[in-house]
Parts: structure tokens; sequence; C-alpha cells
């Protein structure tokens, strides 16, 4: 089934654009990155011929009306294309080579490490993930060279070059990485889209709905079990989908604790102290935003979980140590070191007089500036 013209200009576009992908990575190779004027000269040049000589070629294809060959030109530019970046990024990744964290970035705190590094970071940490990314860019950008086997190549690599461009796209990863991911992803697609209408035929040749005679009895069951399940996914929207529209006092409170604290002033049993290796005194107190990753560090530089619990109706709070640590695990809740009693936040600080182990405490904790990811919206 031939594509219509504005499809087939739409192709030829992303033809012109891979072909000038691939011009560019030759000149870089060739050239390096030292003589900026001659790079752009050149890719300027390759550009222009490309962009002439592809619509040409479209022009005259369409005046003989040739159609059969512009896709088949299309189609087999892309996926050589397509083949020779997914082989090119996906054989270092068979030899752990690719994702080469930065050692400055090992030695940088977490939030001032750039989203770049972290994604690097996080590919390239476990060696079987990076090669089994290699894999499947590699095998699937053989599998395009052959024209039997090129169809089922882009279905698999669909989600490889989606992955890839979300990556580029949302962790800012510079240079041409990011125009190429875009440029890759839209061939890909293409390919794809190319056989629509052999998709469209397959899909409405499925049947969902075989003819099969069930008893009375079993009728109902089914029907029970597909109400049940209705109900329990409508439960499972509501209760996750709730909490984000409609918030409780106690998330509204909860909320405006969120952050990092670290005590600047001690005061106990109406005494100034200096804690130092003071194991039941907290310097730093985190207030998640998940509250089952609460976490303390004491004076000794012990970091330990905590569960906080604080009263909706008044500004009371008690703050548990958890010996069962943070997350899914079980919570072994240290009753004997509890620190009870009232909260005041203003601006950046962080009040708290209560009592623990039979003494009074006074604390002051000044709120540190961590900002928390932005989303693009």
């Amino acid at each position: 089934m031939k594509l219509n013209k504005a499809e087939q200009i739409i192709g030829t576009i992303i033809s012109i654009l891979a072909i000038l992908l691939f011009f560019v990575y030759l000149i870089f190779g060739l050239a390096g990155i030292e003589n900026e004027e001659q790079i752009l000269v050149s890719i300027g040049v390759v550009l222009l011929l490309t962009f002439s000589l592809c619509f040409f070629l479209f022009y005259k294809l369409q005046k003989s009306n040739k159609l059969s060959e512009i896709d088949y030109l299309n189609i087999g530019t892309q996926r050589y294309i397509l083949a020779v970046f997914m082989i090119f990024y996906g054989v270092p990744k068979l030899f752990g080579d690719f994702f080469d964290y930065q050692l400055s970035a090992l030695d940088t705190k977490l939030v001032d490490v750039s989203e770049f590094e972290l994604a690097w970071y996080y590919f390239g940490k476990n060696n079987w993930q990076e090669l089994v990314s290699g894999i499947l860019e590699f095998i699937p950008g053989l599998l395009l060279l052959n024209r039997r086997t090129y169809y089922f190549a882009s279905l698999l690599l669909l989600f490889v070059t989606s992955q890839v461009f979300i990556l580029n796209f949302f962790f800012k990863i510079g240079g041409i990485t990011f125009p190429a991911a875009t440029i890759l992803l839209a061939c890909n697609i293409y390919i794809i889209f190319s056989q629509k209408q052999n998709i469209i035929t397959f899909f409405k040749s499925l049947h969902f709905s075989p003819n099969i005679n069930f008893t009375n009895k079993v009728s109902l069951v089914i029907k029970l079990f597909k109400v049940f399940a209705f109900l329990l996914i409508t439960g499972i929207i509501y209760i996750k989908v709730k909490p984000n529209l409609v918030k409780s006092d106690y998330q509204k409170k909860y909320e405006l604790l969120v952050g990092k604290y670290t005590l600047v002033k001690a005061f106990k049993n109406k005494k100034d102290y200096i804690p130092l290796n003071d194991s039941t005194m907290y310097k730093d107190i985190f207030i998640e935003k998940q509250s089952r990753w609460n976490v303390l560090r004491d004076f000794n530089n012990n970091s330990m979980a905590y569960i906080l619990e604080i009263n909706k109706t008044n500004d009371s709070l008690n703050l548990y140590i958890n010996r069962g640590g943070t997350g899914d695990d079980v919570d072994i809740i240290d009753s004997t070191t509890v620190l009870k009693g009232r909260y005041k936040l203003t601006n950046n600080q962080l009040k708290i007089e209560g009592v623990q182990l039979n003494d009074t405490l006074e604390l002051i904790y000044a709120k540190q500036d961590l900002k928390p990811k932005k989303w693009l919206w």
C-alpha cells in the first residue's frame, strides 16, 4: 500500500535530516571539533546538497508517477542510517565502554550533580544493564540491513529509540545527541508507519470475542468477576488520585514540614547545651515527601530511620526511632528514646519543645535550601 503525497513529503524530510545527521557525525569524526568555521561550512554544504538532491528525486519520481520508488528510497535510507547508528552506539555498550560516569561527579554532593551525570551514573552502574542495552541496539541494527527482517527490527527498536529520546529530553543530555535521538526516533516511527494499511488490516483481523457457550452459572461467575475487577480498579484509582486532588488537614500540615533541618541551637533542662557526641540528639532531620523514607542523623554521624507523628488538630509531634529501617521493612519502634512535644514552623526555622528520656528540650532547627526537582509542566 503506497503512502499519500503528504506522507511521502514527511518521509523525504526525515530522510534529509537522517542523511544530514550521518554526515555531521562523519564531519566531526574527520575534522574534530577544533575548526568550528570549517565544520559549520561543511554542514551547510551537506544540507544544501542533500535537500536539493532529495527533493529533485522526489519531484522527478512524483511526476513519473513512480510512487513505490519514493517509498523504497525513503524507507531504505532511513533503515540503513538507523542501522548504522544503532550499531555505532550498541557496540560500546557490549563492552561496558559507553556510560563512563565522571569521577568528579562521584565526589560531588547529590544536590550539585547535573542531570546528565545522574543519568550516566544510573545507566552505567550495572554492567548487565549496559550489556542488555547494547544487545537491544546491536542485534536489531543488524536486522535492519535485511529486507526480510527490517520491519521486525524496527518494532523492537521503537522501545529503545523512544527511551533514548526521553532520556535526552528530560535529562538535558548536551551536544548533538538530542537532535540525533529525535531524528532516529522519527526514522523508526516512519518505518513502522510505512506499513500502516497492513497494520490496520492485521488488527481488524483479530477476533477478541470467540464464540464460546458457557452454562448460565459459569456466565454469571464471569460477569461477577468482571464487576469485581472493575470495582477494584476503580477503588485503586480513587485511593491513588484522591490525595493529589483533595488534601486532608494532616497532609497540608505535613507538606509544610517537608525538608532538611539542621540543629543550630539546643537547650537541655533550660540550659544551653552543645550536643557533641550525644547520640540522642539529632543534628539533621530529613522530613521526606514519603514519610516511610524519613531519616535523621545524630551527633555521632549515625543515620537512622524514624517515624514522625504529628497531630492534625494541634502542633504536637512524636518522633520515634525506627530500628526496622526505611521503606517497606517491618517497623521496630524504639519507644525509650521517643521525642514528644510541640513544634512551631516560622519561615525557615523549626522550633521543637518537648521531652526525651526525662529531659526537657528546646531545639531550634534551620531549614536547608534543598531544591526539589522541577517538572517541565
